[in-house]
């Protein structure tokens, strides 16, 4: 955070307007947007994993693009690349801006998947996601990480 200031005061600015001298809850969750967006813009740019490994079917080759890959074959992704890949992320991947999730103010409903999940701020609508399978700190899919965020689409 010190090598960010204007994030920094936002970040303070936001808990202080939220909570005030307070002590935080659970229920304070949902209406803390930006400590949020600093965590998923941390994991954009530093993934606590940097290559996901993928087995080919079992049973057949598979086409991927214009490459055939063998059967039983062991494919890693580059997540690093992924997470700065200008394609997803624009020409500013490179720059750590958590405004970038920051959903407040768009106009159309962001749309998630149902995870099931209950709990006070497990689907915020005030959180811009990225498109599915661009954003993968955890992996993603049925094999993904116990402690996965809540899975999203795009």
């Amino acid at each position: 955070m010190a090598l960010h200031p204007a994030v920094q005061e936002t970040l303070v600015r936001e808990i202080r307007e939220t909570l005030g001298d307070r002590d935080p809850t659970y229920d304070d969750f949902p209406n803390l947007v930006y400590p949020l967006c600093i965590m998923f813009e941390t994991l954009r740019l530093f993934p606590s994993v940097v290559a996901i490994p993928k087995l080919s079917p079992h049973k057949n080759e598979l086409l991927i693009g214009k490459y055939w890959i063998p059967k039983n074959t062991t494919v890693r992704y580059d997540v690093v690349r992924l997470h700065r890949n200008r394609k997803y992320w624009g020409n500013d991947a490179e720059r750590f801006n958590p405004s970038r999730f920051d959903g407040r103010g768009i106009g159309e409903r962001i749309v998630q998947l149902d995870t099931g999940d209950t709990a006070p701020g497990a689907a915020n609508e005030r959180i811009k996601l990225p498109v599915k399978g661009s954003f993968v700190p955890f992996s993603e899919g049925l094999r993904s990480c116990l402690g996965n965020v809540p899975h999203f689409a795009g």
